[in-house]
C-alpha cells in the first residue's frame, strides 16, 4: 500500500499516511493558503508525494521564476 505526503516549503511535512483522496484534500488547503500569498503558507511550494517521489507539484508566488521575471 502506497505512503502519501505532502509538504510545503518552509514548514515541512503538513501530512503521511495512506489515503490519496485525504492526501489531496490536504495539499488543496495548503495550495489556496500559498495563493492567498498570505500567512505562513503564503507563496510556498506544496507538494504531493508517493512513496518518496513527487506526484503533484503546485509552485508557489515564492518560486515562481516565471512570475517574477523583471522584478530583479
Amino acid at each position: 500500500m502506497a505512503k502519501y505526503e505532502v509538504s510545503v516549503g518552509n514548514i515541512g511535512t503538513v501530512h503521511q499516511g495512506r489515503n490519496l483522496r485525504e492526501a489531496r484534500r490536504v495539499k488543496a488547503v495548503y495550495v489556496a493558503q500559498s495563493q492567498t500569498g498570505r500567512g505562513r503558507a503564503g507563496g510556498e511550494d506544496v507538494i504531493l508525494w508517493k512513496d518518496s517521489e513527487p506526484m503533484e507539484e503546485f509552485t508557489g508566488s515564492l518560486n515562481d521564476w516565471e512570475a517574477r521575471d523583471g522584478d530583479e
